[in-house]
């Protein structure tokens, strides 16, 4: 090999490594804490180490400066656990399927592609902890050549490997940049917009002494410090392989991709929270749901057509301990199919006892026919219904009847079927259920109360070419009595005045023998005919 071969050749080596260094910081001032995450790590024992070195690529790096700041092992332990909780794929379950994996992955890296530096394995590893087993592993034969010309456009490819994903579309090329069994993420570079950069490098280089690639003690340098920087991903260009700018991408976004994150067919599912006064300090928190039919897997037999699923819902204090979990199993059946376009919501509801507070939710909802799984997490407070004058969150309905046989939406003497997607087709009417506790009463325990209920448009309606605000649409108020201190309430709102949008409810009782009154507020839509 000639000896301009060789230099292009060294020299493209430099060039790669120094366009692939840490550039100038580009994250928005203020977007993440300073982290020099080293140092921090060294503060760990060894039992922690090896659990923060997988634990990094699921974590941003807020959630490590929370982390490696932490000042003793007992905090760091219980903030690993939150840090499960919150991402167990199946969060109204005791099973963790990503940490089972997540870990299966980290012992399966630390084997096979472990090396002495850190985090322990090279960016082999990394993938395996990131993506999982590949499809297919392609070996990569070492070839090298040089284009003699004016630009000096050179071109290098070492020993390697190509991975294939191909449920995530993705491939992942590999060279071994250092000859000593390390394996660093392959990016071809095609650029000259840093020059200052290129002509540094064959400075260097030349300055260094001939063709010895040890003479250039630069070189070494930035050999010692090669290193996989996502903030510079898309200052360099690539070749325009969909496969492989999906990879660049999930780096760039810090992704990880588990079994369960490709395995579970997502379930739609409408659900929300209405709080209710229970035992002496508890609130009844209904979790309401609807789940669209034609989501469900409905099988024939001689009878008709039936659909079987499951609902789970799990509270979690702020520091993602249990404080409950109750799960329910429903059969459906119906004598006619549910066609492709049906519009038919199934109704469910958990009850759940609880102390007023802040709580994480995980809810569940599972086709047991058809394999298809929603999960969902929120958060909600559940404000205290304690002495005094009270009003319960206003639980929309899509039927308020009179009660008959006992089932799970009987309310007293009511059943109250709940509609959480609060969503009204006209000209049906908006149905509403709500609660009033602590009325005063005279002394043969009647209570005097009125309630008033307002609407108002969310957003502004077009008339002609002029965006309006449309005021209060419905303002009606009225006055009632009724035995006891405690009272069920159930409205039907007439749509023939509302426009298609959305909308903002205000009830407002008064106790009329006090003058006190309370409010709540909640949100609706209507829909077209």
């Amino acid at each position: 090999m000639s000896t301009r071969r060789v230099r292009c050749i060294l020299s493209r080596i430099v060039i790669a490594a120094l366009l692939l260094l840490p550039g100038p910081a580009s994250r928005a001032e203020g977007s993440a804490p300073p982290l020099d995450e080293i140092p921090l790590y060294e503060r760990l024992d060894r039992y922690e180490r090896r659990r923060y070195e997988g634990l990094r690529y699921l974590m941003n790096d807020h959630r490590k400066y929370q982390y490696l700041n932490l000042p003793t092992r007992e905090e760091r332990d219980e903030w690993v656990i939150r840090f499960w909780r919150m991402m167990d794929p199946t969060p109204a379950t005791r099973t963790n399927e990503r940490r089972e994996e997540h870990e299966r992955r980290v012992e399966a890296a630390r084997d096979r592609y472990a090396n002495k530096g850190f985090p322990g394995w090279d960016h082999r590893g990394e993938t395996l902890i990131r993506f999982g087993e590949p499809d297919v592993i392609t070996p990569i034969s070492p070839h090298m050549t040089c284009a003699e010309s004016p630009k000096e456009d050179f071109d290098l490819k070492m020993n390697g490997e190509v991975w294939t994903y191909e449920r995530l579309g993705m491939v992942v090329p590999f060279e071994q940049v250092k000859l000593d069994g390390t394996y660093n993420y392959y990016m071809e570079i095609r650029t000259a917009t840093r020059q200052d950069q290129w002509y540094t490098a064959k400075d260097s280089y030349i300055q260094g002494g001939g063709s010895n690639l040890f003479a250039c003690e630069d070189f070494l340098d930035l050999m010692e410090r090669w290193a996989y920087d996502p903030e510079n991903i898309y200052s360099l260009y690539f070749a325009a392989v969909p496969e492989l700018l999906t990879f660049y991408s999930h780096l760039e976004h810090n992704r990880c991709v588990h079994s369960a994150d490709l395995d579970l067919v997502p379930l739609l599912c409408y659900f929300d929270v209405t709080a209710f006064r229970g035992g002496p300090g508890k609130i009844r928190a209904d979790v309401n749901f609807e789940i669209p039919a034609r989501q469900l897997a409905f099988r024939q037999d001689l009878s008709g057509w039936h659909a079987k699923f499951e609902i789970r819902v799990a509270a979690y204090d702020l520091d993602m301990n249990e404080v409950i979990a109750v799960s329910r199993k429903a059969d459906l059946f119906r004598r006619e199919p549910i066609l492709e376009d049906s519009l038919w919501l199934c109704p469910a509801q958990l009850n759940l006892a609880m102390a007023p507070g802040y709580y994480r939710w995980g809810i569940e909802v599972i086709d047991r026919a058809g394999g298809k799984h929603g999960c969902y997490r929120f958060s909600r407070l559940l404000e205290p219904l304690g002495e005094g004058l009270s009003l319960s969150d206003i639980l929309f309905a899509s039927s308020v009847s009179d009660a008959g046989e006992a089932d799970a939406f009987v309310r007293g003497t009511l059943r109250v079927v709940p509609h959480p997607m609060h969503a009204y087709r006209k000209p049906h009417p908006v149905r509403l259920y709500f609660e009033i506790y602590d009325l005063d009463t005279d002394p043969q325990g009647f209570a005097f109360y009125s309630i008033e209920y307002r609407i108002e448009a969310k957003k502004r309606h077009r008339v002609g070419p002029v965006l309006r605000k449309q005021g209060t649409v419905i303002s009606p108020r009225f006055e009632t009595s009724a035995y006891g201190a405690t009272q069920s309430e159930r409205l039907e709102i007439d749509t023939d005045r509302l426009r298609k949008g959305s909308y903002r409810l205000f009830v407002t009782v008064m106790d009329r023998r006090t003058r006190k009154s309370v409010e709540r507020v909640a949100n609706f839509s209507i829909l077209d005919e």
